[in-house]
């Protein structure tokens, strides 16, 4: 799913390509305002904005790319790309605002961004870094059994009160619960754990 031209850029050594997108590094974990901002592709290099500037690695260093998609109720999806290095922390860069929220522009730049870093790594390290997406095995079977317990309670129960009560109102409380329910659920089945070729990356970790 590569950008036209991206490919020519990569193969002339590109130009300076910058994406307003969010930026941290790490293994991940809960952060309540991000403030790095900032990252691209420049010739052979990675590059990404802290706090003292940027700095940058060379593509030969990394050795992964791992893909998943966060889903918020009532706010939409958006998408977090982990990209891990040899012997260094990993960069984890995310479509999301400041605070965490879905945001479609910013959406936007995030396809860009996973085109272009696609279409360079697949052209200048074939073979030689592995392309994953999804959460862990044990992750997904916890949110399974939370889905249950949710589909139970926000569903199957107002559906009992509704049959025993007719009151109508728990057809409200039925169709607010059933969003909820489904909109997790479809997160579940675009966050299985998988591998996929940089040449085709999944239509579904595109927020």
């Amino acid at each position: 799913m590569a950008r036209q031209g991206a490919e020519a850029e990569a193969k002339t050594g590109g130009e300076r390509r910058r994406y307003e997108l969010f930026v941290r590094r790490g293994p991940g974990g809960f952060v309540l305002k991000q403030s790095d901002e900032g990252v691209g592709l420049d010739g052979d290099l990675l590059f990404w904005s802290t706090p003292q500037g940027e700095v940058a690695r060379p593509f030969s260093e990394i050795s992964g790319v791992h893909l998943s998609t966060v889903h918020i109720a009532r706010q939409g999806d958006f998408g977090t790309c982990l990209i891990a290095f040899s012997g260094a922390p990993p960069l984890i860069v995310s479509s999301n605002t400041a605070y965490g929220y879905a945001d479609e522009e910013r959406n936007q730049t995030y396809r860009a961004f996973l085109e272009d870093l696609h279409a360079t790594l697949a052209m200048r390290l074939p073979g030689k870094v592995r392309y994953s997406s999804g959460v862990s095995e044990a992750r997904i079977a916890f949110i399974q059994v939370m889905l249950i317990v949710m589909g139970l309670l926000m569903v199957a129960l107002p559906l009992v009160l509704l049959a025993m009560t007719g009151e109508l109102s728990m057809l409200w409380v039925i169709f607010v619960g059933f969003a909820f329910v489904s909109g997790y659920f479809r997160w579940v089945q675009r966050n299985a754990p998988r591998t996929y070729e940089p040449a085709r990356i999944p239509a579904d970790l595109l927020p």
